[in-house]
Protein backbone atom coordinates (compact mmCIF):
# COMPACT_ATOMS: atom_id res chain seq x y z
CA UNK A 1 0.00 0.00 0.00
CA UNK A 2 2.75 2.30 0.55
CA UNK A 3 4.19 1.94 -2.92
CA UNK A 4 0.46 2.79 -3.74
CA UNK A 5 0.50 5.74 -2.08
CA UNK A 6 4.00 6.76 -3.11
CA UNK A 7 3.13 6.38 -6.65
CA UNK A 8 0.43 7.82 -6.63
CA UNK A 9 1.76 11.23 -4.89
CA UNK A 10 4.75 11.02 -7.52
CA UNK A 11 2.71 10.70 -10.33
CA UNK A 12 0.34 13.58 -9.22
CA UNK A 13 3.69 15.66 -8.53
CA UNK A 14 5.31 14.81 -12.29
CA UNK A 15 1.42 15.34 -13.95
CA UNK A 16 1.59 18.81 -11.87
CA UNK A 17 5.15 19.50 -13.50
CA UNK A 18 3.90 18.01 -16.37
CA UNK A 19 0.94 20.82 -16.71
CA UNK A 20 3.00 23.40 -15.19
CA UNK A 21 6.17 22.70 -18.04
CA UNK A 22 3.07 22.65 -20.82
CA UNK A 23 0.84 25.23 -19.82
CA UNK A 24 2.25 28.26 -21.21
CA UNK A 25 2.51 26.72 -24.84
CA UNK A 26 -0.88 25.03 -24.08
CA UNK A 27 -2.70 28.24 -23.53
CA UNK A 28 -0.72 30.13 -25.90
CA UNK A 29 -2.16 27.41 -28.51
CA UNK A 30 -5.86 27.85 -27.01
CA UNK A 31 -5.37 31.96 -27.00
CA UNK A 32 -4.12 31.55 -30.51
CA UNK A 33 -7.14 29.30 -31.77
CA UNK A 34 -9.41 31.58 -30.33
CA UNK A 35 -8.12 34.74 -31.66
CA UNK A 36 -7.53 33.71 -35.00
CA UNK A 37 -11.24 32.13 -34.74
CA UNK A 38 -12.29 35.56 -34.00
CA UNK A 39 -10.15 37.38 -36.79
CA UNK A 40 -11.39 34.75 -39.13
CA UNK A 41 -15.28 35.37 -38.43
CA UNK A 42 -14.05 39.22 -38.54
CA UNK A 43 -12.73 38.69 -41.97
CA UNK A 44 -15.61 36.74 -43.06
CA UNK A 45 -18.31 38.86 -41.47
CA UNK A 46 -16.63 41.86 -43.75
CA UNK A 47 -16.21 39.77 -46.82
CA UNK A 48 -19.90 38.99 -46.66
CA UNK A 49 -20.90 42.53 -46.32
CA UNK A 50 -18.94 43.91 -49.26
CA UNK A 51 -20.68 40.82 -50.83
CA UNK A 52 -23.89 42.40 -50.06
CA UNK A 53 -22.43 46.18 -51.21
CA UNK A 54 -21.44 44.79 -54.59
CA UNK A 55 -24.40 43.64 -55.08
CA UNK A 56 -26.65 46.35 -54.23
CA UNK A 57 -24.39 48.41 -56.46
CA UNK A 58 -25.12 46.07 -59.11
CA UNK A 59 -28.54 46.24 -59.12
CA UNK A 60 -28.44 50.00 -59.64
CA UNK A 61 -26.18 49.85 -62.18
CA UNK A 62 -28.34 47.43 -63.81
CA UNK A 63 -31.26 49.89 -63.39
CA UNK A 64 -29.83 52.67 -64.84
CA UNK A 65 -28.39 51.12 -67.34
CA UNK A 66 -31.98 50.47 -68.39
CA UNK A 67 -32.53 53.65 -67.84
CA UNK A 68 -30.27 54.50 -70.17
CA UNK A 69 -31.23 51.98 -72.76
CA UNK A 70 -34.34 53.35 -72.88
CA UNK A 71 -33.89 57.04 -73.11
CA UNK A 72 -31.37 56.12 -76.05
CA UNK A 73 -34.23 54.32 -78.06
CA UNK A 74 -36.50 57.46 -77.37
CA UNK A 75 -33.64 59.37 -78.40
CA UNK A 76 -33.30 57.06 -81.71
CA UNK A 77 -36.68 57.77 -82.62
CA UNK A 78 -36.75 61.18 -82.29
CA UNK A 79 -33.76 61.18 -84.54
CA UNK A 80 -35.59 58.86 -87.12
CA UNK A 81 -38.85 61.98 -87.11
CA UNK A 82 -36.18 64.64 -87.30
CA UNK A 83 -34.21 63.14 -89.78
CA UNK A 84 -37.92 62.66 -91.82
CA UNK A 85 -39.01 66.26 -91.17
CA UNK A 86 -35.81 67.33 -93.43
CA UNK A 87 -36.48 64.70 -95.89
CA UNK A 88 -39.93 66.96 -95.98
CA UNK A 89 -38.69 70.16 -96.21
CA UNK A 90 -36.10 69.18 -98.59
CA UNK A 91 -38.40 67.91 -101.13
CA UNK A 92 -40.68 71.04 -100.25
CA UNK A 93 -37.78 73.10 -101.31
CA UNK A 94 -37.28 71.33 -104.52
CA UNK A 95 -40.66 71.58 -105.18
CA UNK A 96 -40.83 75.24 -104.41
CA UNK A 97 -37.59 76.10 -106.47
CA UNK A 98 -39.38 74.10 -109.19
CA UNK A 99 -42.32 76.45 -109.20
CA UNK A 100 -40.74 79.76 -109.40
CA UNK A 101 -38.93 78.26 -112.39
CA UNK A 102 -41.54 77.16 -114.11
CA UNK A 103 -44.18 80.00 -113.24
CA UNK A 104 -45.82 78.66 -111.26
CA UNK A 105 -48.50 76.10 -112.15
CA UNK A 106 -51.59 74.50 -110.04
CA UNK A 107 -50.34 70.88 -109.82
CA UNK A 108 -46.45 71.99 -108.51
CA UNK A 109 -48.67 74.06 -105.85
CA UNK A 110 -50.80 71.44 -104.44
CA UNK A 111 -47.93 68.81 -103.96
CA UNK A 112 -46.18 71.96 -102.21
CA UNK A 113 -49.65 72.28 -99.96
CA UNK A 114 -49.63 68.57 -99.42
CA UNK A 115 -46.40 67.91 -98.43
CA UNK A 116 -46.05 70.82 -96.05
CA UNK A 117 -49.77 69.74 -94.74
CA UNK A 118 -47.80 66.13 -94.03
CA UNK A 119 -44.82 68.00 -91.93
CA UNK A 120 -47.68 69.88 -89.70
CA UNK A 121 -48.94 66.77 -89.11
CA UNK A 122 -45.64 65.06 -88.30
CA UNK A 123 -45.15 68.24 -86.23
CA UNK A 124 -48.29 67.84 -84.18
CA UNK A 125 -47.72 64.28 -84.06
CA UNK A 126 -44.80 64.29 -82.40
Amino acid sequence: MENSLITSIAAVLFGGGALALFWKPLSAVIASAVTNNRAGGEVITHYKEQVVLLKATNDELRQENNELRERREKDLQRISHLESDIRIIKNSLRILIAMTQTGGDEQFRGQVSSMLAKLEEDRHES
